[in-house]
């Protein structure tokens, strides 16, 4: 594994450090396109969205190799484990439809639909559950509508959130729900469900600009993804050469920030130069005492997509 150790500074605490890795083997001869999103499931089960390659892979434990899932899947983007009815929840993308299925080795799906609520599923992207109260939340990208439901078909509703622009993900951060608006540079904070109450925060953005890529100088931030982790919250962005132009595509692709005054204020600190140059942060999970991070190149391809791992030293 490769080790990049970032240093905050001579004066700051050693708790304070912070150690990313890349976390998958190079003994493992799996190869990934487009990795988006890494889950957790029953023990210690990882599940990773293979997304270029229209599969998930899987592996029990950290010391196996990974599997193929035989799931006929397009364009997939994330998963989520329901520990209450012990079903896979997946966003099968780009066939429109949400997916429940009981085995990752097997075929068989136990359900499906691809409308919530009466509102037709348009590539879904981002999908988490909330184990403290049983909802499942997903995502329509282009409207910013978020769902929630218990199971397919049951206490399903639907809200459209301000995100004002294309939405890649959705957070569950100590029982608050968050839409992430990623061409604007905005984290909505869903205050109250049935009363459509929201809290919203734009990012600092010299640029007065927009776009579902760009790069900081283009566009300002577009989220991929926000999380909150160990102090701090951390923000993705989908910067990248062919939307870059001649900008720099790796300033403030990976952020991190104590508040939402600070990211308003643009008050951060840039983190980008921690993973590799050209390449695409996107999807964040937090398990244990660690943050996973799915990372990517959009063009031109690559060896380098994976899954990182990042730790404050001393917290292993």
């Amino acid at each position: 594994m490769t080790v990049l150790s970032l240093f905050l500074g001579a004066e700051e605490k050693a708790s304070n450090k912070l150690e990313a890795v890349n976390y998958i083997s190079e003994q493992d001869p799996i190869e990934f396109k487009w990795p988006t999103h890494i889950a957790f499931g029953p023990g210690e089960q990882e599940i990773i969205s293979d997304l270029k390659n229209n599969r998930i892979v899987y592996r029990n434990h950290s010391s196996e190799l990974f599997k193929v899932s035989p799931l006929a899947l397009k364009g997939l983007h994330s998963v989520a484990y329901n520990p209450q009815d012990k079903l896979y929840y997946i966003n099968d993308t780009d066939n429109h439809r949400i997916i429940a299925v009981k085995d990752l080795s097997k075929t068989e799906i136990h359900s499906e639909t691809k409308s919530i609520a009466g509102v037709q599923l348009q590539r879904p992207h981002d999908i988490i559950v909330d184990s403290e109260s049983s909802w499942i939340y997903a995502i329509n990208p282009n409207s910013g509508t978020v769902f929630r439901f218990t199971a397919i078909g049951e206490n399903e509703s639907a809200l459209k959130v301000p995100t004002h622009g294309y939405s890649r993900s959705i957070s569950l951060i100590k029982g608050k729900l968050y839409a992430i608006g990623s061409s604007k540079g905005r984290v909505v904070e869903v205050v109250d469900w049935d009363k459509k109450e929201f809290k919203i925060y734009d990012s600092f953005d010299p640029s007065k600009r927009q776009g579902p890529a760009g790069s900081w100088e283009r566009t300002g931030l577009v989220l991929n993804d926000v999380e909150f982790f160990d102090g701090y919250w951390y923000a993705s962005s989908y910067f990248c050469k062919p939307y870059a132009g001649q900008t720099d595509f790796d300033k403030n692709k990976l952020i991190r920030f104590k508040s939402f005054d600070d990211f308003i204020k643009g008050d951060w600190e840039d983190l980008s130069h921690r993973i590799p140059s050209g390449i695409t942060p996107y999807y964040f999970t937090v398990k244990d005492n660690a943050l996973y991070l799915a990372i990517f190149h959009h063009a031109p391809k690559t060896k380098g997509d994976t899954i990182y791992k990042i730790i404050h030293k001393g917290k292993k």
